[in-house]
């Protein structure tokens, strides 16, 4: 099969058109336009050609469709993806799929809870958020997130905390040895020193969970 990019007119010509160099290069100019239009006709397939759309486009492009987390600092592979999830982030508006999937997505995490007021006995209309994530926890990165939160929420609902849980493992290792000395007597006139050597393990396991209480402004 050949590729659409790479075709030429001189591979459905006759034997004795090929030889000819008029028509080679003929043949040759052809490809390399197709190939700039066909380049130019992917771009504008906009929506389902992200990936390969110039950063300066897809800046646009947030603009238009009002993409709920997007920073023209970010780099050029978390642009796509949340531009890739603006538009189902739209359609699921004021869900709790909403607001999981842009929890997990903002912290790279795949674990993410929400939890509203009924399900741990809080006040109506309130929400939480749990999850684990080994991302640094910045206070302008989380203002960036709840800007973004309120764009995919319930508007009745509100966010009273969210739990950043990070577990952390670690061995520690404790030895401990005790000895003692001592003098048996065996006879009235010898008398023996003797080591007497004892040995314990102790193995300890300690884990730290950390949590940050943020509250909605």
């Amino acid at each position: 099969m050949i590729s659409l990019q790479e075709c030429e007119l001189i591979q459905i010509m006759p034997e004795v058109f090929r030889r000819d160099a008029c028509i080679q290069a003929a043949s040759y100019a052809l490809k390399k336009t197709s190939q700039i239009i066909l380049r130019r006709a992917d771009c504008t397939n906009v929506y389902g050609g992200i990936d390969m759309l110039p950063d300066e486009i897809v800046d646009l492009l947030a603009e238009e469709l009002r993409a709920q987390y997007y920073d023209v600092s970010m780099n050029a592979t978390d642009k796509r993806q949340a531009m890739k999830k603006a538009l189902l982030w739209h359609c699921k508006a004021g869900t709790l799929a909403a607001v999981k999937e842009l929890t997990d997505f903002v912290w790279k995490s795949d674990s993410a809870q929400v939890q509203e007021w009924f399900e741990y006995s809080s006040a109506p209309y309130l929400f939480r958020i749990l999850l684990e994530t080994e991302m640094c926890i910045e206070e302008e990165k989380i203002n960036i997130f709840l800007n973004s939160l309120w764009k995919v929420k319930n508007t009745r609902s509100h966010l009273e905390s969210i739990t950043f849980i990070r577990k952390i493992d670690s061995m520690l290792y404790v030895g401990a040895v005790s000895r003692s000395l001592g003098n048996i007597v065996i006879t009235d006139v010898w008398k023996g020193e003797y080591d007497i050597g004892n040995s314990m393990y102790i193995q300890v396991k300690q884990s730290e969970i950390k949590r940050i209480r943020i509250k909605e402004g």
